[in-house]
């Protein structure tokens, strides 16, 4: 299998040890190895599909705490680049009282946002099996402009792309350019994954079915919409189903979850071919697959280091087979 081509931040994660304070009242952190698109990356590799990562690196230390992360997970690096007059994003992340998660972001000369298109024209899309981008990397140039131009190449060359917005609305100084961006890509990937949060943001309702309504429509593209605890919504071909997830575990952090789902949904469609021509049955069974990634993500603490090993999900599957799945999480 050609590698995933992943674009977008790596970064670290300070997570807080004080469940339900906020970042306002939590005292203790916990480092992590993290960002969105790195995450997928760990995750893809635990389940066994190659992935490469295109993303700049700093010179500080903590670049090269996160370079001996890449190394260990097995992780391509044709694409990674490096640049030691540059420092490494630092985040911020506690969970408040309702469960959900708060973010604030460090990001002084960060490396991650410096990405150029030069450092990308070498990228051959024939090369890959997907390009799977997004993320707090499209918010800043000039990554930006490198990270849109490969879906331009990826696109026209007809290799499939997925993109996860995963939206902090912190970072976000302009709504209306950002979703420009956003309606802008979502026309042309063939994969696009929110959660119910990154959606109500696009759309203004809180409502994940009437906020599908809005997007887009494009038969051959599948969108899939995280609901946290209450599962997931898979749509594709004029088709749509809700995909329910576990209950009966206990939830330590949130952070992840969607990144592991997003992790196991690319992974469950590499091996079945082609998935415009997936059955709603067989696209079911990947959407559970996914759940029950993240669910586990949910039962750990910290990002990357959480990622499932295909073991690990099957293991989960087989063991709630029989459970009424109703509960959990998925993102």
């Amino acid at each position: 299998m050609k590698p995933v081509l992943c674009g977008g931040e790596i970064l670290l994660d300070f997570l807080s040890k004080d469940v339900g304070k906020g970042l306002a009242d939590s005292m203790l952190f916990e480092k992590r190895p993290g960002g969105s698109i790195f995450n997928v990356a760990v995750g893809l590799r635990r389940l066994g599909v190659p992935a490469s990562l295109l993303t700049k690196l700093g010179g500080d230390e903590f670049s090269q705490g996160l370079m001996s992360v890449i190394t260990e997970e097995k992780i391509n690096t044709e694409c990674l680049r490096r640049d030691p007059d540059l420092k490494t994003t630092l985040a911020f992340v506690a969970l408040n009282e309702e469960g959900k998660p708060e973010f604030r972001f460090y990001r002084d000369h960060a490396a991650d946002t410096k990405l150029t298109v030069s450092e990308i024209e070498h990228i051959n899309p024939q090369d890959y099996s997907m390009y799977h981008f997004g993320s707090i990397a499209l918010l800043e140039k000039p990554a930006s402009d490198a990270y849109l131009e490969l879906l331009d190449m990826f696109h026209g060359e007809k290799v499939t792309t997925s993109f996860d917005p995963n939206i902090r609305p912190s970072l976000i100084h302009d709504r209306k350019s950002f979703l420009q961006m956003f309606y802008r890509v979502s026309e042309v990937v063939d994969i696009l994954k929110m959660s119910d949060d990154d959606l109500e943001y696009i759309t203004g309702l809180a409502d994940a079915r009437e906020g599908l309504r809005k997007m887009p429509d494009r038969a051959n593209a599948l969108i899939l919409v995280t609901l946290g605890k209450n599962g997931a919504i898979a749509s594709c071909g004029g088709q749509s189903r809700h995909v329910p997830t576990f209950n009966r575990v206990r939830v330590k952090d949130t952070t992840g979850c969607g990144d592991a789902f997003m992790a196991a949904i690319l992974s469950g469609l590499l091996n079945s071919g082609d998935f415009t021509a997936l059955s709603m049955s067989k696209l079911t069974g990947i959407v559970t697959f996914a759940n029950a990634a993240a669910t586990i993500v949910g039962t750990r603490y910290g990002a990357a280091n959480a990622m499932p090993r295909l073991r690990e999900v099957d293991r989960f599957l087989s063991r709630h087979k029989n459970e009424d799945v109703q509960d959990g999480v998925s993102g």
